[in-house]
C-alpha cells in the first residue's frame, strides 16, 4: 500500500495545487490543458479533507469524491477512488476554486463544480483533465463555460 493510500485512510491528501497520481506523477491543471511535471518537485505536506459530494462511476469502478481541506475552506478537492480497494487513484487540490460541492456526468464528462463556479472536467480514470475558473465581466456576471 502507498503512503498516498494510508494517508487517505485518514482522508488526508497532498498540499499540492495540482493533480497527484498514485503512481507519482503530478500534473499541472490548466483552463485549456493539462501537462505532466517532468522536474522533481517537492510535494508539500497533508491535507485534511471534508468531504462533500460523491458519486459512483462507470458501473461501480470508481468514485469521485469532492470537498475542501478542513484547513482552509478555500481550498478545493477532488479524489477519484477505485472501488475495488478504496485507494486514490489520483488527487486534485486546488487553491483557486473554492470547496468543491456537486458532481455531475456530462456526455461522457465528470464535471465537479465549486461554490465558486469553478469547473473540474475530467474523464476516469484520467483522459483528460480542465479547470475552468470563473471569470466576471465587467457587469459581475459568469461567463457560463464548461
Amino acid at each position: 500500500m502507498t503512503v498516498m493510500a494510508i494517508k487517505w485512510r485518514n482522508q488526508e491528501v497532498r498540499s499540492h495545487n495540482g493533480l497527484v497520481c498514485s503512481n507519482g506523477d503530478i500534473y499541472e491543471v490548466h483552463e485549456t490543458w493539462m501537462a505532466r511535471v517532468h522536474e522533481k518537485q517537492e510535494l508539500g505536506g497533508w491535507l485534511n479533507v471534508a468531504i462533500l459530494a460523491q458519486e459512483e462511476l462507470y458501473g461501480g469502478q470508481y468514485i469521485v469524491k469532492c470537498g475542501e481541506a478542513a484547513e482552509h475552506g478555500s481550498i478545493g478537492v477532488v479524489v477519484l477512488e477505485s472501488l475495488q480497494n478504496h485507494e486514490p487513484v489520483w488527487t486534485f487540490v486546488s487553491d483557486q476554486s473554492n470547496p468543491f460541492d456537486q458532481i455531475t456526468i456530462k456526455g461522457g464528462w465528470v464535471v465537479v463544480l465549486s461554490t465558486s463556479g469553478a469547473v473540474l472536467r475530467f474523464g476516469a480514470p484520467m483522459r483528460e483533465a480542465r479547470l475552468l475558473l470563473t471569470r466576471t465581466s465587467i457587469h459581475g456576471s459568469n461567463d457560463g463555460r464548461l
